[in-house]
């Protein structure tokens, strides 16, 4: 319980606030470089791009943010933002842990694949853009880890997960879903064809590949 109430606190602290006019404008910028990403990818995203769809100067842009690479890890923290939320929500559903497990799995890949979207993963070979993204995902990676333990935690005491140390589970679980995240997104563009792998790879986790 104790590391639920951790965990569900460290997703609420880092929920975006947004008040101030400066906020507001920073919020628009964000929303007009969200779009420009998801449409042409960082790479060939310009400052130019953004300041249109804005109908205001390149100049005023860098007012509020230094460059691009600033917005885009302001486009990415958003969505990281929202994602947290989501997560909040199915650690304090009712549903019992292995479908809490699963939630939470396929919302992640899910998540992946949008972001992906931004850096055009499926399309060319940009380097500087997954380079940025990874460097930006590896600050959650700890935070990760620590939602599946609460998980697994919460299935050991009901019962429905036999783990002997949360810790490394949790790694592996992760480890195993990152392994899985460029092939699920250069396959295809339908959400819906990810779900029958995702489910394999729990059906795996959880009950093995062993004949018993």
């Amino acid at each position: 319980m104790e590391r639920f109430n951790k965990t569900v606190e460290y997703l609420t602290m880092h929920q975006e606030v947004i008040g101030s006019p400066h906020d507001e404008m920073r919020n628009s910028i964000i929303n007009a470089a969200t779009k420009a990403f998801s449409r042409f990818g960082f790479r060939r995203t310009s400052m130019d791009d953004i300041a249109r769809s804005l109908r205001m100067g390149k100049s005023s842009i860098y007012y509020y943010f230094k460059g691009k690479e600033e917005i885009f890890r302001a486009v990415v923290a958003r969505e990281a933002s929202q994602q947290r939320e989501n997560v909040k929500k199915i650690l304090e559903s009712p549903d019992d842990a292995v479908s809490k497990m699963r939630s939470y799995v396929k919302l992640r890949m899910e998540f992946i694949r949008h972001l992906s979207s931004f850096v055009e993963q499926r399309l060319n070979d940009d380097l500087k853009s997954l380079q940025l993204t990874e460097k930006f995902r590896k600050k959650y990676d700890d935070e990760e880890i620590s939602i599946i333990t609460q998980i697994l935690e919460e299935g050991s005491r009901s019962g429905a997960f036999k783990v002997k140390d949360f810790y490394m589970s949790a790694l592996a679980i992760v480890t195993a879903m990152k392994g899985l995240e460029l092939p699920l997104v250069n396959s295809t563009n339908d959400e819906n064809a990810m779900n029958p792998v995702i489910d394999d790879l729990l059906d795996i986790l959880f009950f093995g590949i062993v004949k018993r």
